[in-house]
């Protein structure tokens, strides 16, 4: 291995290890990249995703994505890090087939991890059932189904006979279903979950008590050891977060309109900066429209950056690491993907009929021409997936919601909206309309 090379080994949720090598001076995106290159992720959806390390002392930690990692972990090669979901968004967001098989990967891990916690009985079945759906295919009545009933039970719920059943039922009533709207379908039964997108910090309180402090899309909420929670705050009421060794400061208003504090005492110092880290990201990437500047450039400054401010008494960028990485809002990210999937699609269909011309040109070439033309429609074929309902997944988008304009559902799914699923407002009026686009594409 060369030394002007990293070696790093990344873990998705389902424990498949990937392989890659990046320069030496690499910052964390460079590595991000390669492992979403080899899992199919294009476009923006990237950014819903992160790379977690193991700090010092157990706390897991994200890889800072515009800082080089060398210089964030030491010891010998290789690295080792976590592919994981950094921000959960409502499953109709998620425009490729790749990016909801990696939020499903998570689900099912958090599920047994009981990080995600089903309290009804009846939606745990229909959770499992669409899961046994995904892994196994349509239900066989066999003694091996029953066995693949109970390691797919395994840490999330008790093996019990009654629960076997429900779930044999349950599982028969998706026959025919595809893996890939199965494991769709999981991830939004698990986006009615309270602790959907909800990331933990293991923490003591002024008591000095152990608790878990879930930051999520809708603000901070504080857990005790059971998992029992015991306070929330949500974004609207949070007037900052600060750290200050190994303590994270949340500053909050009460009832009265007063600021009062919530301190938590961390394992370590970086786990105190994650902490902040998560809340301010968090809060920037659900909650804004765009990525303040504050929080964009805010940089901080190690030793051998102090040291050379000193001497050279002149502003440098010498061991200057960003602190957030956080860069677009979940709406840019939804609204660059879906563009960039249309340019895509535009300059295949450009690409199309070039040799189509040379078809009628010349024969010799007619072999290569066909294999393109398949790859063409399977490329069509996701660009068409755009246009089907994002609430249902089944009907075509046949709405736009007013007075937002968002077209994302059909009339059927729009009928039973309060408020639109992309950006909340309420709604008005349904509005019905008509994509010729999608038919003439379909019929070519």
């Amino acid at each position: 291995m060369s030394t002007t090379k990293l070696w790093c080994l990344v873990s998705q949720p389902n424990s498949v290890v990937l392989e890659v090598e990046v320069d030496q001076r690499a910052n964390g995106q460079e590595c991000l990249e390669k492992i979403c290159e080899k899992l199919g992720i294009d476009y923006s959806e990237k950014d819903y995703f992160g790379l977690q390390y193991k700090g010092n002392k157990g706390e897991n930690l994200w890889l800072n994505m515009r800082n080089q990692i060398s210089r964030q972990l030491s010891g010998p090669q290789p690295f080792r890090f976590q592919l994981r979901v950094k921000f959960f968004v409502q499953p109709h967001m998620l425009l490729q087939d790749t990016t909801r098989h990696q939020f499903y990967l998570q689900i099912c891990m958090e599920l047994k991890a009981k990080k995600l916690l089903v309290s009804d009985e009846d939606q745990l079945v229909r959770i499992l059932a669409l899961m046994a759906q995904a892994e196994h295919g349509n239900q066989a009545h066999s003694e091996q189904q029953i066995l693949s009933y109970q390691n797919l039970m395994h840490g999330i719920t008790s093996s019990s006979e009654e629960i076997q059943i429900k779930l044999a039922y349950e599982h028969a009533k998706y026959r025919g279903m595809r893996k890939l709207t199965s494991e769709y379908k999981v991830v939004q039964e698990a986006s009615a979950l309270p602790g959907y997108g909800m990331e933990y910090h293991e923490a003591k309180n002024e008591g000095n008590e152990d608790i878990h402090v879930g930051v999520g899309p809708e603000g901070v909420v504080i857990y005790d050891t059971d998992m029992t929670e015991m306070s929330r705050f949500p974004y609207p009421i949070v007037q900052k977060a600060v750290h200050n060794g190994r303590k994270c400061l949340l500053c909050v208003f009460n009832e009265d309109g007063e600021t009062t504090h919530e301190e938590f005492k961390m394992v370590s110092s970086k786990a105190a900066i994650a902490m902040y880290r998560s809340i301010t990201e968090m809060h920037s990437f659900f909650r804004c429209d765009t990525i303040n500047s504050e929080v964009f450039s805010q940089v901080s400054q190690d030793l051998k950056g102090v040291l050379a401010s000193i001497f050279l008494k002149e502003n440098n960028s010498v061991g200057m690491n960003y602190v957030f990485d956080v860069q677009h809002t979940f709406r840019e990210v939804y609204d660059s993907t879906k563009r960039k999937m249309f340019m895509s699609q535009q300059s295949l269909d450009d690409q199309g009929q070039d040799h189509a011309e040379c078809e009628m040109e010349t024969s010799c070439e007619s072999r290569d021409i066909s294999e393109n033309i398949q790859e063409y429609k399977s490329q069509l074929q996701k660009i068409q997936e755009c246009f089907v309902c994002r609430v249902c997944m089944d009907k075509e988008i046949s709405t736009t919601l007013c007075p937002c304009g968002h077209m994302v559902c059909c009339t059927d799914c729009a009928s039973r909206l309060e408020e639109c699923p992309v950006c909340r407002t309420g709604i008005n009026k349904i509005q019905p309309v008509f994509l010729p686009t999608q038919v003439t594409t379909a019929s070519r």
